[in-house]
């Protein structure tokens, strides 16, 4: 195991179908079962799904009427968002051992940052160490099992993670970033979706090295400014830092779709489950709401973003969803096909002053 220092160590660490995960590790008899984690309506949209509800093709974000029609068999089991932020405030835990919290960076309850460099920095530990270790306290201890992306950058990490699931460790050390996102599918990159995948096959760029030495302007030709944001990704130079010392002044959620979605009552399903899981998160931290926006990201990677200022902040879901509707709404979108929605809140209140000026200094 090399002991050379590297220059900076980001893991991500990604916990493998989190949500059915949690239900299985409970609930032994769901173990091997085909599962899906989606509200009682079967207009409700599917919020996760086990791997072995994903070998029938089912996947979060999914009409529940379409997984059902997919998996007969499937196993429906409702949101238990206590138990997912329980889960998740044990793997923080664990994060901590290893790192400072102002160096975990949490994307969502099932996913994070690290930066362990001041762990690696010397050669006292390798960075492949640190993530075993991280993986057996998290599968010794909380019960689930997490791949780990190992990288001198965060996009990096996170492709290298996502590339051996579940249960993955996948090492990329300085001076290989380039080449190890060489050979892989253009489909990898963060942000890049199905058609815009389909029109650099048209083409000829179908893997990232491709994209990485396509002639730029040809690529803001075919994609917009977005062309040049992609060539960037696919050299995998990433210097964003890992921060988690800024208190959250907003929470949010968003969901890909894998195929761009113009049903409005699809959206709409999906606006539903993310409006449940923000306002879960406000509950948990005690904070109510004055401001709901809206987030959509086109094909072309144009972003739309609306949002609507209540008179009072809330934390009731229904209220947040009515207003989250009505950003929908005003956003004009109308047939036009959508990658992915998010929503977000903002103007967040705690009850008690000494709180609140921690969110707002």
């Amino acid at each position: 195991m090399s002991r050379e220092a590297w220059p900076r160590t980001i893991l991500h660490v990604d916990l493998d179908a989190f949500y059915t995960s949690v239900h299985q590790r409970d609930q032994p008899s769901l173990r091997g079962q085909p599962v899906a984690v989606a509200g009682r309506s079967r207009r409700a949209v599917v919020m996760g799904a086990s791997y072995e509800a994903r070998t029938y093709g089912v996947h979060s974000a999914m009409p529940l009427a379409e997984a059902l029609e997919l998996c007969p068999q499937l196993v429906v089991v409702p949101p238990d968002h206590a138990r997912y932020r329980e889960s998740s405030r044990q793997v923080h835990a664990i994060f901590r051992r290893y790192t400072s919290p102002e160096r975990i960076e949490a994307v969502a309850l099932d996913e994070a940052y690290l930066d362990v460099t001041a762990r690696t920095r010397h050669g006292t530990s390798a960075p492949e160490e640190v993530a075993r270790r991280i993986k057996y306290a998290i599968h010794t201890e909380v019960g689930l099992t997490a791949s780990v992306g190992v990288a001198t950058g965060k996009l990096v990490a996170k492709v290298a993670g996502a590339s051996r699931k579940p249960d993955g460790l996948v090492l990329v050390n300085p001076g290989n970033e380039a080449d190890f996102l060489a050979p892989l599918q253009v489909g990898v990159l963060p942000g890049l979706g199905p058609k815009t995948e389909e029109r650099l096959r048209l083409m000829g760029v179908r893997t990232v090295g491709d994209l990485a030495n396509h002639e730029t302007q040809r690529l803001i030709q075919a994609l917009g400014p977005g062309g040049a944001m992609l060539q960037r990704l696919a050299d995998g130079r990433d210097r964003s830092p890992v921060d988690g010392s800024r208190p959250a002044k907003t929470l949010s959620a968003e969901t890909t779709f894998e195929q761009d979605v113009t049903d409005v009552d699809r959206l709409e399903e999906a606006l539903r489950e993310l409006v449940d899981r923000v306002a879960e998160r406000l509950r948990a931290d005690g904070v109510r709401a004055r401001t709901i926006y809206v987030k959509l990201k086109l094909p072309d990677f144009r972003q739309v973003s609306r949002q609507v200022s209540r008179t009072s902040p809330t934390d009731d879901p229904d209220a947040i969803f009515r207003a989250a509707r009505t950003a929908l709404e005003k956003s004009h979108v109308e047939s036009r096909p959508v990658r992915l929605i998010g929503v977000g809140l903002s103007g967040l209140v705690h009850p008690q002053p000494d709180l609140q000026l921690t969110l707002f200094d």
